[in-house]
């Protein structure tokens, strides 16, 4: 099962429209993270206390992506990382690293293949760079892998649709997707 972390503020944006070219053909679940609600996290590290459940959408989503082969983190690049949503989403990992109830979330984590699709307007192969490094410094710290990416330039709408070498990137990605299959 594919999932997608959705992180843009555009639902048809020119992140969206790179990575459902990239899917096409495949099954696969949306899940658009500006729709749910991330409270702060809680840091429990420092004291004798442990996360007992969760207050806003976390776990709904934390669930759908521990139970999925391959899982793909689609975000606009805004100033220099992924949105907001998405790295509100990624900042709950420190809770549930302190929930008994996911005792083995880096075992679970290690098992699934991480994908990146990242989208900018201003030079994002240099600029994403910090961007792609946060991901796979992420996912490394948690015993997982960031196993592929993409970055597309777009300003417009529907600029992404004349980035050859992102495309050309697709295209590998469905490949590998049909072997998949």
């Amino acid at each position: 099962m594919i999932t997608v972390l959705f992180g843009g503020s555009r639902p048809e944006g020119n992140t969206a429209l790179l990575t459902k070219k990239a899917l096409e053909g495949q099954d696969y679940k949306w899940i658009d993270l500006t729709e749910y609600q991330f409270n702060p996290i809680r840091d429990v590290r420092h004291n004798e206390t442990a996360i007992r459940g969760y207050t806003d959408d976390y776990q709904t989503i934390i669930d759908q992506m521990l139970a999925s082969d391959i899982v793909i983190f689609a975000s606009p690049i805004y100033w220099y990382s992924v949105s907001a949503s998405l790295k509100a989403f990624i900042d709950h990992w420190s809770e549930t690293l302190e929930d008994p109830d996911y005792g083995d979330f880096k075992e679970r984590l290690a098992r699934i293949e991480f994908r990146l699709i990242l989208v900018g307007g201003d030079c994002p192969q240099v600029k994403g760079k910090p961007c792609l490094k946060q991901i796979e410094y992420t996912l490394e710290y948690l015993g997982a892998r960031l196993e592929s990416y993409i970055v597309g330039t777009a300003e417009r709408p529907g600029d992404i649709l004349k980035d050859r070498y992102a495309l050309e990137d697709v295209d590998k990605w469905k490949e590998e997707f049909k072997s998949l299959s």
